[in-house]
C-alpha cells in the first residue's frame, strides 16, 4: 500500500545582513600611511629651509620663539614615541601570558631591537658628551685668544694713527698760530684758522688756551676759543679740567675737584685721578 504524504518543505534561512564595513585601522590604511609620510617630509624640509634662514632673524626671535618651538615638538614627539613604545610593549606582555602563538618570539624579537636601538644611542651619547666636555675648551678658547689678539693689534694701530693725526694737527695749527700777537689774540682770527681742520673733518675737536698769570706760583691756561665738529653734542668738551681738578672753562665746565668734600662734582665723571 502506497501513502502518500505532502511535507513541508524546509525552513529557508535568511541570509544575515552584511556587516558594515567598519574603519579600517590606521596601520592598515596604505593612503593615510603615505600622507603622514609626506606631511613629515613636508614638515622636515619647512625646518631645513626656515634653518638655512636663520641668520637673517634677530637672536631674540631665534631665543623666545625659534627654539621654545623647537624644544616644544621635540619633548611632543619623545612623548609619543614613549606612549607607542610602551603600549606595545604592554600589549606583548599580555599576549605572552595568554600564551598566544609566538607571543615569546615577538618578546625576543623586541628585545632584540630594542637592543639594538638603545645601546647605540646611549654609547653615542656617552661618547658625545665626554668629548664635547673635554675638548670645548681646545675648540672654542684658542680662536677667542686668535680674535682677541688681533682686535687688540687692531685698535693699537687705530689710535697710533689717531695720535699721529693729532699730533700732525696740533703741529700745523701752532706753525699757523704764530703770527697771531699771543696772549691778545682775537678769538676770531683764531677761529678762522683752525676752523678748516674740524669742517675738513680730519678731527672733531679744536681747542685753543693761553697761557695766564696765576694766582699762585704756577701759570693757569685759559681757553681763547674753540670749534667742535656738528656731530658732537652742544657743549662738549673732552677736558673739562686740568690735572688739578679746576675746569679750563667756567662756561663749558662739567666735572670739577671740590676741595671742602674731597671727591669729583659736576654732571660728569674724571677721565683721571686728581
Amino acid at each position: 500500500m502506497l501513502t502518500i504524504r505532502d511535507v513541508p518543505p524546509p525552513p529557508t534561512r535568511r541570509a544575515a545582513p552584511p556587516r558594515p564595513r567598519g574603519r579600517r585601522p590606521f596601520r592598515d590604511n596604505p593612503l593615510l600611511i603615505l600622507a603622514s609620510i609626506g606631511l613629515l617630509v613636508v614638515a622636515l624640509g619647512g625646518t631645513l629651509t626656515f634653518a638655512n634662514r636663520t641668520s637673517r632673524f634677530s637672536p631674540d626671535f631665534l631665543t623666545e620663539f625659534l627654539l621654545y618651538a623647537l624644544s616644544v615638538a621635540d619633548l611632543t614627539m619623545i612623548l609619543a614615541l614613549v606612549f607607542v613604545l610602551a603600549r606595545n610593549i604592554i600589549k606583548m606582555m599580555v599576549e605572552r601570558r595568554r600564551g598566544l602563538p609566538f607571543a615569546r618570539f615577538r618578546s625576543k624579537l623586541v628585545g632584540v631591537l630594542l637592543g639594538l636601538t638603545v645601546v647605540p644611542a646611549v654609547l653615542v651619547l656617552l661618547v658625545g658628551s665626554e668629548l664635547i666636555r673635554s675638548n670645548v675648551d681646545r675648540w672654542f678658547t684658542e680662536p677667542m685668544d686668535v680674535i682677541v689678539a688681533s682686535a687688540n693689534r687692531t685698535a693699537a694701530d687705530y689710535y697710533r694713527e689717531r695720535q699721529k693725526l693729532v699730533t700732525d694737527t696740533a703741529d700745523r695749527v701752532a706753525r699757523a698760530l704764530v703770527p697771531l700777537p699771543f696772549p691778545d689774540a682775537d678769538p676770531a682770527a683764531v677761529r678762522d684758522i683752525i676752523s678748516p681742520e674740524v669742517a675738513q673733518r680730519r678731527i672733531s675737536m679744536l681747542e685753543v688756551y693761553r697761557v695766564v698769570a696765576g694766582r699762585g706760583p704756577r701759570p693757569e691756561v685759559e681757553s681763547v676759543v674753540d670749534v667742535a665738529a656738528p656731530s658732537l653734542p652742544s657743549g662738549y668738551n673732552r677736558a673739562s679740567a686740568d690735572p688739578a681738578g679746576r675746569p679750563w672753562s667756567e662756561r663749558k665746565r662739567y666735572v670739577w675737584w671740590d676741595p671742602e668734600t674731597g671727591r669729583w662734582t659736576g654732571a660728569d665723571v674724571p677721565d683721571f685721578k686728581a
